[in-house]
Order: structure tokens, then sequence, then C-alpha cells
């Protein structure tokens, strides 16, 4: 099949036929058992959906304990009505309103339920879950208090009541709880965004709308979101809206023309720069549609109109392309592969006497300058090379310090040249025009560091520390400064690598619940996860690079290329092993008989 048709059907909905046809070769013991659908786009309908009503199932336990689950997965003002339905009147008191707020348990299940008689008409229920997260009404999921275990059993019981239809739930649990199906059921997974304290970047922020807002409340919904401050991860890193901001009143869409009024201290937003920033800022947050316009109006200001276009430019994550460009390393030296953008141009920035020893690489494009950083093997250990090709020439430096093994170096955006690197199991910074690495404190957390992914606004990153998962957002100024890491829930275990493939989504490699090797595609919260490839077998996964997708391409997932037991695949094309034609500038038939000749380190231009 050819690559460039394949490239034309690789659509989330056909992937997994794809993979039926194209799969890894038997030499290399890795079996690909389907994909799923993709993650990271907007889950759930476009409004008006609600879980089951408690009388939907009502002979069959286990279906009507899943529609407890979904119960709360509507707005939250309305989610402890629901769950009080499911619950017998004499033990509805026990589901209390929250205080201040309705805050919805999101739980994994570990197993299906457990179920057994405990006397006549009454059934035993035993939840085993793990606990992935607060659901607030403004649609972000923030971590379990820290005295909460992240495993842990709900149990309660199902029975009739005298004089009532169908089962009931009978000494409910202690909190409203929602399934990660109910989640990804019947919630739509949205973005809204905060400019960095430096105001350079818009920094992506997940909320969750519940798919029952009718569709002419979702932008006004969103607005609340976006009024009501960030999530506490990304907090420290990000402007609020001005104190005191208000809505002053729902969003209308005209059909051509979004108008957002608010109600404001005149002062703060006086700045033209700064109004220019807000309605960038609202146009990217309230489901952008750039054809459009934005009227916004402050109380008591004229209103000012902006073209969707003008605003699209404001956030750098628009500038992904559809087509990366890709590269590998092959015998110590980077090649670009067949199935890259550009195909046939030379290797960027880099000059033949930089191009050798190489063992991984990256490279970026940013304010008119190409960056590369290299981990170079050396007679006593790897050192990283960085420099860059600007309008003044290009040059570039050598650490001063050695390490027995660099991984893939990431480039943080805006402004471009800095960059991250794990070395012999710790994080370390690195700037262009510097031969200096400089080791990075992760507050809270100690172990080794194994994989560091970096998202496409530049503020915030994905690490696996010691075998486990982790987020954290960057504090940015002359130095890099990593803020307090988050765990991320997930069911993977002994996780080894990590990236972005969108602006909320990561792609992870680790151990799944049946103890094979797999690579799941996540949510940057971890609570909803989906295989891209379900069973690597035992496989040893070394390498995982990911290429976000554009935001605005419309729900695209980006791209993922990985190496397994030594052999490097693309899982864009799908899933097919990266071979030495199409390595340019490799004749294949020249090592034909050469088993060491394979590419390695395959990386994106980012």
């Amino acid at each position: 099949m050819n690559r460039w048709i394949r490239r034309l059907l690789a659509a989330p909905a056909l992937a997994a036929v794809l993979l039926a046809g194209c799969g890894i070769p038997e030499y290399t013991e890795v079996r690909v058992d389907g994909q799923g659908p993709a993650p990271g786009l907007p889950s759930g309908g476009s409004g008006l959906q609600t879980p089951a009503s408690r009388l939907d199932e009502r002979n069959n336990t286990e279906a009507f304990v899943s529609d407890f689950l979904q119960a709360a997965a509507v707005e939250a003002e309305r989610a402890v009505e629901q769950v009080r339905e499911f619950v017998a009147p004499t033990d509805r008191a026990d589901v209390r309103d929250p205080n201040p707020e309705v805050v919805l348990t999101v739980v994994r299940l570990r197993e299906r339920p457990q179920i057994t008689r405990a006397e006549a008409g009454v059934e035993e229920v035993a939840l085993n879950v793990q606990q992935i997260g607060q659901l607030r009404p403004n649609g972000a999921l923030e971590p379990m208090p820290a005295q909460e275990p992240e495993f842990t059993e709900y149990t309660f019981q199902v029975g009739s009541v005298t004089g009532e239809q169908g089962k009931f739930i009978l000494n409910p649990p202690p909190a409203l709880l929602l399934s990660e199906d109910a989640l990804n059921a019947f919630y739509t997974q949205r973005t809204i965004y905060f400019w960095d304290t430096s105001q350079q970047a818009l920094v992506p922020d997940l909320r969750y709308l519940p798919g029952a807002v009718p569709v002419e409340r979702q932008r006004t919904v969103l607005l609340e979101a976006l009024i009501s401050g960030p999530s506490s991860w990304i907090a420290s890193t990000v402007q609020a809206l001005p104190s005191g901001t208000r809505s002053g009143g729902n969003v209308p869409d005209t059909g051509d023309r979004l108008k957002v009024t608010l109600i404001s201290d005149a002062a703060a937003l006086a700045d033209q720069r700064q109004l220019d920033r807000l309605a960038a800022q609202l146009m990217w947050s309230l489901w952008p549609e750039f054809d459009n316009d934005l009227e916004l109006t402050i109380q008591g200001q004229s209103p000012q109109i902006y073209r969707g276009a003008e605003l699209l430019a404001m956030n750098g994550a628009q500038t992904l392309q559809e087509t990366p460009e890709r590269f590998t390393v092959y015998q110590g030296r980077v090649h670009r592969l067949s199935s890259s953008a550009r195909s046939g141009e030379a290797i960027p920035v880099l000059t033949d006497e930089v191009n050798q020893d190489v063992v991984t690489a990256g490279f970026t494009r940013a304010g008119g300058s190409t960056y590369a950083a290299l981990a170079v093997q050396g007679e006593d250990g790897q050192r990283l090379v960085v420099g860059g090709s600007t309008g003044a020439g290009t040059s570039f430096h050598t650490s001063t310090e050695s390490f027995d093994d660099i991984g893939r170096p990431g480039w943080l955006k805006a402004p471009g040249d800095f960059g991250l690197v794990v070395a012999d199991g710790r994080l370390y910074s690195f700037r262009v025009g510097s031969g200096t690495v400089e080791p990075l404190t992760l507050p809270g957390v100690t172990g080794v560091v194994r994989s560091v992914g970096v998202a496409p606004d530049g503020h915030r990153i994905a690490l696996v520390i010691d075998d486990r998962l982790y987020v954290a957002a960057l504090g940015r100024g002359e130095r890099v400064e990593v803020l307090p890491p988050r765990r991320v829930p997930t069911s993977l275990t002994e996780i080894t690598q990590v990236d972005w493939v969108a602006e909320t989504l990561l792609v992870v490699a680790g151990t799944n619940p049946d103890g094979r090797v797999a690579i799941h595609d996540m949510t940057v919260d971890g609570a909803i996860e989906t295989p891209s490839l379900r069973d690597l077998g035992n496989a040893s996964v070394t390498h995982l690079a990911g290429y976000p997708a554009n935001p605005v391409s419309g729900g695209a997932v980006g791209a993922r290329m990985y190496v397994a037991n030594g052999i490097p695949y693309d899982l864009f094309e799908p899933s097919e092993q990266i071979r030495l034609e199409e390595v340019e500038g490799v004749d294949p038939a020249a090592t034909a008989d050469d088993p060491a000749a394979v590419a390695t380190a395959p990386f994106f231009l980012y």
C-alpha cells in the first residue's frame, strides 16, 4: 500500500483497519492489537445529552450501578438531584449538597463491580477504583485531596423499596461519584486559554463541559469558566482575568460575529494591547471560529471589532504543520525521512562537521531562527551540543559536562531558545549560546527522571519519574524553573516514555493492566485514556517522540514515532517500521548484510 495513500486514510476511524493490514514485523516480537479512537478531541455531543434514568435498567444490577455512576453527569447545580433519584427515599438525606460547591469524584473502575447477595432482595456492591480527581463546577479536574488514597473501595447496597418500581441505592457512598466512562460519554473536552505571565504565549487549560448544556449556552458557560480562573497546576505561570471581571450576559453567536460583554474595572483594561490580548484569549477559548469576527464590549466603553484571522496568529500553536518534518539518526548522523515535509531538502542548521557521532537530537524553529540540540558520543561519554542558525550565522556550543546517557532534547517555545533534556536520571535546561547545562529541581518529587516532553506552548511539561507520570508548569525568566509537579493517575504502570500529541493530550508508553506493554493517548489529567497500540507484548519502548496537532485543524491528533526492541516505528503511518529506504541519503543495498544497519531515535522538527 502506498505510504502517501495511507496518510490520506489515516483518520482515527480507519486506523484500526489499516493496522490490521500493516502490522509490525514478526521478528521484533511486537504485536499490534488494534487502535482505538483518538482522544483529546471533543467527546460527548453538542448539547442536551443526559445520562440514563433510574428506571432504564430494572433487572441488571451491574448495568444499574453503571447508570448510577453516570447520574451526576449533568450541570453542577442539578448533580445532587440526579444522584438522589437513584437513592432510596430513606437514604436521600445522606446525599448532601457539597459546600461551598458541587464536586464530583471521578473514578476509574479497576475491575467489574463485585456484586454479592447480602440478604433477600438486597445485594452488596463493592467498587475497586482508582480515584482520578475532583471535577469542579468550572469544568476543571483537580487532584484528589492529599489525604485521599489513589486506590480505594466504595461499598453500598442495591435493593428494592416497598411501593416503588425498580432498584435503589441503599447506604449510598459518601462522595458524588462519576465514572471515567461517564466523563468520556457525557462531557465535551474543551480548551480555554490564559496568557503566561510575560504575555508571550497562550497556555491551554483543559475543561469538561457537560453535554446537557444547551448549545446556545455553551459559550456562556465557557466564559464563566474563564472568569473563574486557571486550574491550580498552571495558576503560578499564567495570568487570570483582572480581579472583579464579570460576564455582562449571555454570549450570543449571530453566525458571523461572536459578541462578548464584560463588566470590569475600566483602568484594568485601559491599555489597547491588553484589550487585544483579551480578545485573542476570548476567541481561542470560546470554541474558535476564525472566519468570523469578535465584538468585545467592556461596560462603559465602545465596542471593538476584531477579525478572527488577526486573533488566530496570537497563539503560536496555530503554526504546527499538518505534515511535520521527520528525522532520524543513522550511524551517528541525522537524516531526513522521506515521509517528512520538505523531503529532499538539506538537514537544517547542521554542518557536516557538527553532524557526527550523534546519539539523539531535537530541532525547532522560533522567531525566524532554527535551533538544534544534539547528544553526541565522545571518548569520555556523551555531551550536549546546542546551536542555532540566525541572520548572524550559525554557531554551536558543547556542554562542559559529559554524561553516560542523554535523552531526546525538547525545545521550549516562546521565545524558543531554551530547552530541556534528561541526562543520567536528572532534568537539565540548556540555552542557545551557552555550553552550560543547568540541573533543575523538581519540588516535592524525588526519583530517577526517565523522560520529558514539552507542550507546544512551552510552559508545561510531562515527566516520567521512576516509573510514574507527572505534569508540571514552568516558570520562565532568565532561567527555567519547574513548578511543583502533579501526579497523573493512569492505568499504566512501569511507564518509560512520554511526549505531547495535542495541546492537552499526552502519548505514554508503559504496561497496561493485562501486563502487556502498550502506548496510550491520555488527557493531561489522566482522566481519558485510549490505547494507540494496545499490545506490544513485552517489548522495551526506549524512545518516543510526538508532534502535536494544530488546535485549529478541527480535531486532528498529532503524529508519533517510537523505538521498540531497538526498531523504530512511525505510528502515524500507521505503526510501520521505519526502513532504511525511507532514510534519505542512505543506500539500503550497501548495508543489506549489516544487522546493525538500523535507524534510531526518530524525531520531529518541533
